[in-house]
């Protein structure tokens, strides 16, 4: 059966890799979306290697829909040149970590600049371990200010990620898909104690269009094979 929506990677999966190993990995994995983060280049348009990053990107075909996990802070500059930078990379979404003060001003850019903001959850002892702490900071905000839903992290917390997502409905702007045993270690997807068909079933539910990434950080030398196990556990429940 065909994708729920646009599936791709995160690209601290390849960590391991530099930007064109990172490529590599992604098309092994069948794959033309990736959510890349700042290990592979900086978060700056300015940054005199960001134009042969977006060349070389184009020229393996790969789309970028969304980029983080990224602070945001009461630096209303710095804020600013992390949305140009997601323009002209042409990410949608910007995965976040916002502060509390930060909020007013991503309000501000989201709406002039049309790109989301989606708060990532980082498990047990992070700002936004919760569902009910994302909950909290989007509440009253700019329909753009939504959600990051990483499943393996709400496992960490003891949470079940369909009910995170079946909380945060249309605040739910993407997906980082990564298994875990509670109150354990990370597993290949599919193989933890994350109910699959229940979180592809939540998706569906609430109308999910956005990006979904696969990330895996075990293996960071050779992360491909487990990666394609669980793009296979995840494409058996669609």
């Amino acid at each position: 059966m065909a994708d729920l929506c646009c599936l791709g990677a995160q690209s601290f999966s390849f960590r391991n890799f530099d930007l064109e190993g990172a490529l590599r990995c992604l098309r092994d994995l069948g794959l033309r979306n990736m959510e890349f983060c700042a290990v592979h280049f900086p978060p700056d348009a300015t940054d005199p290697g960001f134009e042969t990053v977006r060349e070389t990107i184009a020229r393996a075909a790969v789309s970028v829909p969304s980029f983080g996990v990224e602070g945001f802070g009461a630096d209303v500059a710095a804020n600013r040149q992390r949305f140009e930078f997601a323009k002209a990379l042409g990410a949608d979404i910007l995965s976040a970590d916002p502060a509390p003060e930060a909020f007013d001003n991503l309000e501000e850019l989201c709406e002039e600049f049309q790109i989301k903001i989606a708060i990532h959850n980082h498990g047990p002892g992070a700002r936004y371990d919760k569902v009910a702490d994302t909950l909290k900071a989007v509440e009253g905000r700019h329909p753009f200010i939504g959600a990051c839903v990483d499943t393996g992290h709400y496992l960490r917390s003891s949470e079940a990620p369909h009910e995170a997502l079946e909380a945060l409905g249309d605040r739910v702007h993407s997906v980082h898909l990564k298994d875990w045993v509670v109150g354990g270690d990370e597993k290949i997807v599919g193989e933890g104690d994350m109910d699959l068909a229940k979180v592809a079933a939540a998706l569906k539910a609430i109308d999910f269009d956005g990006p979904i990434a696969f990330e895996y950080e075990l293996s960071p030398d050779a992360p491909v094979e487990d990666m394609l196990q669980g793009l296979t556990n995840w494409r058996a429940v669609q």
